[in-house]
């Protein structure tokens, strides 16, 4: 293999990680395992990174950019029922076509979670979720004085619920009718906790 430069090397030792997580899962993606993945030897690895928790929190990064950046909002007007819907939309996409990657989002959650001082990875990674949702919102057409990062911690509470319970199901997420119900009624709760003046 030839020379790799250092955002070289750090994005194929990020995307070996991705593989090796969604393949085999966290426990299985030991840094030696990644380095193999990556074609890169474990000094390099080391180089990159300071160790598994940073790879970790890395490809947690990537993932979620990589679901963020997905499919945004058109510059075409939009509700924000639509909105809410496309934004739940990306995340049924995922459990279509990458579910091993839907589960190594969580797993890498999780691991945030139970790691110290790590847990504060896990605020942020939902954080970048509700703002970049929030942004998205904030472009609607029929606005007006909703609170968009409201309506974002609801629009991402719901992905929770519906991603989690279809991984478990083995399913892939729900119908059209039922996403169209859904995107109404958290526009509707956000409505009710807050009232528009």
């Amino acid at each position: 293999m030839g020379y790799l430069t250092a955002a070289e090397r750090h994005s194929r030792i990020v995307e070996a990680a991705t593989q090796v997580i969604a393949r085999d899962g966290l426990a299985a993606a030991t840094t030696r395992r990644i380095a193999d993945e990556a074609q890169v030897n474990l000094a390099s690895l080391h180089y990159s990174f300071k160790g598994k928790g940073e790879i970790y929190a890395a490809v947690d990064d990537a993932l979620r950019t990589r679901i963020i950046n997905s499919s945004p909002e058109s510059a075409q007007a939009h509700s924000c029922q639509e909105i809410v819907r496309s934004l739940i939309g990306r995340f049924q996409n995922l459990l279509r076509t990458e579910r091993e990657l839907a589960i190594a989002q969580y797993e890498l959650l999780l691991w945030a979670l139970r790691t110290k001082h790590k847990e504060q990875h896990a605020a942020d990674s939902y954080q970048a979720f509700i703002s970049a949702f929030a942004d998205e919102l904030a472009r609607a057409v029929d606005l007006e004085d909703r609170d968009v990062t409201l309506l974002a911690r609801y629009a991402v509470g719901a992905i929770d619920g519906i991603y989690m319970q279809n991984l478990a199901a083995g399913t892939g997420g729900v119908s059209e009718p039922e996403l169209d119900a859904i995107s109404r009624a958290i526009v509707d709760i956000a409505d009710s906790v807050q009232p528009r003046t």
